[in-house]
C-alpha cells in the first residue's frame, strides 16, 4: 500500500477530543479511545499541500466560496455516486449537526413531530429537543443479523402528523447502507404523507469494499424534490476539524427554506478559508487514498468479526456494509448497564460509546471506533478477551 495505516501517531496534549477528554468520560486516561468519530489517520497529504499554498497569500479576510468548491462536489457526487448534481442545489454548511439543527427550525414549528430511526447517532435527538420540537421514534428492527426499516410502522407514524423525517443514510450507528429500494420505499411513504426528507449522508464515501452507496435523492426526480441530502469530507478524509460541509437541495422552495434559517437567521453560510481549500483538494485529489483506506478499514471490520466470533461469541456483531463505527449487542455478558460501561473502561481500558447515547432501549450495547492502526485494534480486542476471562475465573 502507498499510504501507511498502521503507523502510531501521538495525538496526546493536541487538543484532541478523543484522547484528552478520556479523564473526564471514563474517569481514567489509561483507555484505548474508540468512541468519537474521527480517525487515528493522518489527513492525506493533497488537504495539507492545498492549505500550505494557500498560506502563500497571507490574507485572511472575508472570502466567497469558489468555483472550485462547488465544481469538487459536483464532480464527486457523479463520479463515487453516479448522482448529477447541479451547482445552484448546494449550500454550504459549518457541519451537518448545524445543518440538521437548521433543518429542523426551517421545516417545523415549535411542537411539531420529526421522526428518527434509532439506534441513531445522538445529535438527531438533540437538534429536535433543543428546539422544542417533538420527538417520535420507529426504531430499526434486527433481522437476520442486520437491522431493517419497519415501514408500516413509519407509515403508521407519519398518518399520526409527522412533519419532518431525517434519515441517516448509511445509518451511524449500526452500519447500514440502504438500498435503493429500502430508500424508495422509505422516500415514497414521505411523498405520499407531503413530509419532506432529511438525509444525513456524511458516511456515504466509507463503504466497505463491494458496498455502494445510494442518494436517497439519486433515485427518482419526485424523491429529489422531496429531499434535503448532507454530506461532507470530514469522516471521509479526517476533516472534522475543519467544519465544512454541503448541503444539496434540489427544490427551489426548499432551498429557499432553508437558507433563510442557514444564511439570513444564522448567518452561517461563509464558514472558513482552510475549510474550503481541505474540502476542495480532498474531493479532488484524495481518491487513491481513500481507496486504500476503505481496504484497511473493511479488513479492520473483518478482524474484529473474526475475534468475536473465536474468541467472544457473548457478543453480537451484525452484518456491517458501511462506516468505521461498530455496533455490538453485549446482552450476552450479563452486565447491567453501568456494570458494562466500568467494565470496559475499568478493566478492559478501552473506551468506547454507551449505546444508550444512541436510544433509551439500547443500554445493553457500545460503538466502537476502528479507524485506528491494526495493531492498537488487536490490543483493544485482546484487552476485552482478557477482562472477560478474568471475570470468568472470579
Amino acid at each position: 500500500m502507498k499510504y501507511n495505516f498502521d503507523e502510531i501517531i501521538d495525538r496526546t496534549g493536541g487538543t484532541s477530543l478523543k484522547y484528552d477528554a478520556r479523564k473526564a468520560l471514563f474517569g481514567t486516561e489509561d483507555v484505548i479511545p474508540m468512541w468519537v468519530a474521527d480517525m487515528d489517520f493522518k489527513t492525506p497529504a493533497c488537504v495539507f499541500d492545498a492549505i500550505r499554498e494557500r498560506t502563500k497569500h497571507e490574507i485572511l479576510g472575508y472570502f466567497n466560496h469558489s468555483d472550485g468548491f462547488y465544481s469538487s462536489i459536483i464532480n464527486w457526487a457523479q463520479k463515487r455516486h453516479g448522482w448529477k448534481v447541479e451547482r445552484e442545489w448546494i449550500n454550504f454548511c459549518p457541519g451537518v449537526v448545524p445543518g440538521l439543527a437548521s433543518a429542523v427550525r426551517a421545516f417545523t414549528k415549535e411542537g411539531e413531530k420529526v421522526l428518527i430511526f434509532p439506534p441513531i447517532y445522538p445529535p438527531f435527538f438533540q437538534v429536535i429537543a433543543s428546539q422544542r420540537r417533538t420527538i417520535v421514534e420507529s426504531a430499526l428492527e434486527p433481522v437476520s443479523g442486520q437491522f431493517r426499516f419497519r415501514f408500516d410502522d413509519l407509515e403508521e407514524k407519519l398518518k399520526q402528523g409527522v412533519k419532518l423525517v431525517i434519515f441517516c443514510n448509511p445509518q451511524n450507528p449500526v452500519g447500514r447502507s440502504w438500498s435503493a429500494e429500502e430508500l424508495r420505499t422509505a422516500a415514497e411513504l414521505c411523498l405520499r404523507y407531503g413530509v419532506p426528507a432529511i438525509s444525513d449522508e456524511i458516511h456515504s464515501d466509507l463503504m466497505m469494499l463491494g458496498e455502494k452507496h445510494v442518494p436517497m435523492a439519486s433515485i427518482s426526480e419526485q424523491i429529489a424534490q422531496n429531499t434535503i441530502t448532507f454530506m461532507a469530507p470530514s469522516k471521509t478524509f479526517n476533516l472534522a476539524g475543519m467544519a465544512s460541509s454541503e448541503v444539496i437541495i434540489p427544490n427551489k422552495t426548499l432551498r429557499e427554506q432553508f437558507c433563510r434559517v442557514l444564511n439570513d437567521e444564522q448567518h452561517l453560510q461563509l464558514g472558513n478559508t482552510f475549510g474550503d481549500v481541505a474540502l476542495e483538494a480532498a474531493y479532488t485529489y484524495g481518491e487513491e487514498w481513500l481507496e486504500e483506506l476503505r481496504a484497511y478499514l473493511t479488513d479492520n471490520v473483518h478482524y474484529v468479526q473474526e475475534y468475536l466470533t473465536k474468541e467472544l461469541p457473548q457478543i453480537t456483531f451484525y452484518k456491517h456494509e458501511a462506516t468505521y463505527l461498530l455496533w455490538l449487542d453485549c446482552s450476552g455478558l450479563g452486565m447491567e448497564h453501568q456494570e458494562m460501561l466500568r467494565f470496559f473502561a475499568q478493566e478492559a481500558h478501552v473506551g468506547v460509546q454507551d449505546g444508550k447515547d444512541f436510544g433509551k432501549a439500547y443500554n445493553c450495547c457500545v460503538r466502537m471506533n476502528v479507524a485506528c492502526p491494526r495493531s492498537v485494534l488487536k490490543t483493544a480486542m485482546e484487552n476485552i478477551s482478557k477482562a472477560v476471562a478474568n471475570r470468568n475465573k472470579k
